[in-house]
């Protein structure tokens, strides 16, 4: 209450409950600590994890360390 903090989903995929969320530089650290506290939906329990972070979009669709070169 009292403040808003612009982000964008931009994908969400319901089989596994993960998605890509992009906010501005400033605000990773609000988005961090809003997601960190919030402990219930819905009257439902929820927890969030953030797995990885990047200022670059193209680095969040593949993992290096899995990268098979021919």
């Amino acid at each position: 209450v009292g403040a808003a903090l612009p982000f964008d989903v931009l994908t969400y995929e319901e089989k596994t409950l993960s998605a890509i969320l992009r906010v501005i530089s400033s605000g990773l650290v609000k988005l961090w600590s809003a997601l960190t506290l919030l402990g219930f939906y819905q009257n439902r329990r929820c927890a969030f994890r953030v797995l990885q972070t990047s200022p670059f979009l193209l680095a969040l669709c593949g993992n290096s360390r899995e990268l098979v070169l021919d």
